[in-house]
């Protein structure tokens, strides 16, 4: 792995989402709200859940979510050309994004995080990129 490998680094769940750019090997993370104009939170307003329905309702807007979220994704891939990338999202959200993800993006997946952290502190993902990083190089 080079040292000024940049690194994309997409953190999820099925509603919202940070993208974050890692410019260098164990280098500072940066948040890049400028690379997510115009997607559009995803807010619970499913029926209530006596209704059937209601988790349909739900599973459809989430997939809705990371599908556009993943189109966002290959694009940025595509202008910016990131060496490696590293998905964190609970396990569904997880999955759903992967399904959805390029053939060429996923090429570049250097390691995942299975757990919600869209709110975590910029400090607590540069742990969990580096653990990512250790776990996938093992």
């Amino acid at each position: 792995m080079t040292p000024d490998a940049r690194t994309l680094i997409v953190v999820a769940d099925g509603r919202r989402a940070r993208l974050l750019e890692q410019p260098r090997l164990d280098g500072p993370l940066h948040d890049r709200p400028e690379w997510l104009p115009g997607l559009k939170e995803q807010h619970d307003h499913a029926a209530p859940s006596h209704i059937t329905h209601a988790g349909d309702a739900h599973d459809r807007a989430e997939k809705a979510f990371l599908d556009d979220l993943a189109r966002r994704i290959d694009d940025l891939n595509a202008r910016q050309g990131f060496d490696h990338v590293i998905l964190v999202a609970p396990p569904r959200a997880l999955g759903h994004l992967r399904r959805g993800l390029s053939t060429a993006v996923m090429r570049k997946v250097v390691g995942s995080d299975a757990h919600e952290r869209v709110d975590a502190t910029i400090i607590t993902l540069q742990s969990v990129v580096h653990a990512a990083r250790l776990a996938h190089a093992a």
